[in-house]
């Protein structure tokens, strides 16, 4: 067996590569993964759009076809960054280790009964491990309470809006699930309250997520199904 050397070899792997060049066999790049999104300085990966439908965290909507999901998982990912980049200017919240299992538990039932596959295999598959998985869950959570107790003690709710609330949008929604006559006022108010609250509270987390996006550099890179897409600033 002859000895060619470091010199040799690397000579002998120039001419094999030009050889197969002049083939037209040179060999591809494989593409590993791809940037789904920028958010600022943070990078939204592909693969980790592919985890969270994989995994079923973002419930599927009825007649929601995949690529719409998917759209919708992008986003809400998009929007937990944005959140998330808040979260970090502060000294954290850390959630009750029981409501991240609640949270856990609600997810793995919901997702098995959908699929008819327990949520454990349903990690296999998808090369997550159930640690993985209760750590995005802690990491929402984190998320929502910030949020909330950032936002909630600026809302308000007076007399004259629970009036106008009763008086529309709450009897509405009541007599549309077959509730022939609603209660006068005085007997639901703690619960139109509480409604009310909620709704704003959810107009005021919009509001604050607007402006959070209007202030941060966000790309997005929507590609149709095997073609190469193109950034888009939001």
């Amino acid at each position: 067996m002859v000895n060619m050397g470091p010199m040799g070899l690397a000579v002998v792997s120039a001419v094999s590569l030009l050889a197969l060049l002049a083939a037209g066999e040179a060999p591809r790049p494989q593409v590993l993964d791809r940037i789904a999104a920028v958010v600022g300085e943070d990078i939204l990966l592909e693969s980790d759009v592919d985890r969270y439908a994989a995994l079923g965290l973002v419930e599927r909507r009825a007649g929601e076809d995949e690529a719409a999901y998917r759209e919708r998982i992008l986003n809400e990912r998009v929007v937990e960054l944005l959140r998330g980049r808040e979260l970090r200017k502060t000294a954290g919240f850390t959630p009750d280790a029981q409501d991240v299992e609640a949270r856990y538990r609600a997810v793995a039932d919901r997702v098995s009964r959908e699929r008819g596959v327990p949520f454990a295999d349903i990690l296999a598959a998808a090369g997550i491990s159930r640690e993985e998985a209760l750590d995005w869950i802690l990491h929402g959570l984190a998320i929502e309470t910030y949020v909330k107790e950032r936002l909630l003690p600026a809302v308000k709710v007076t007399d004259e809006e629970m009036a106008v609330f009763y008086n529309g949008p709450f009897q509405v929604e009541a007599k549309s699930k077959g509730l022939s006559e609603v209660p006068p006022l005085r007997e639901v108010e703690d619960q139109v309250r509480v409604l009310l609250r909620e709704r704003k509270l959810n107009a005021e987390i919009e509001r604050w997520t607007d402006e959070l996006r209007q202030k941060t550099r966000v790309m997005i890179y929507r590609r149709p199904p095997d073609r190469p897409g193109q950034g888009s600033r939001e």
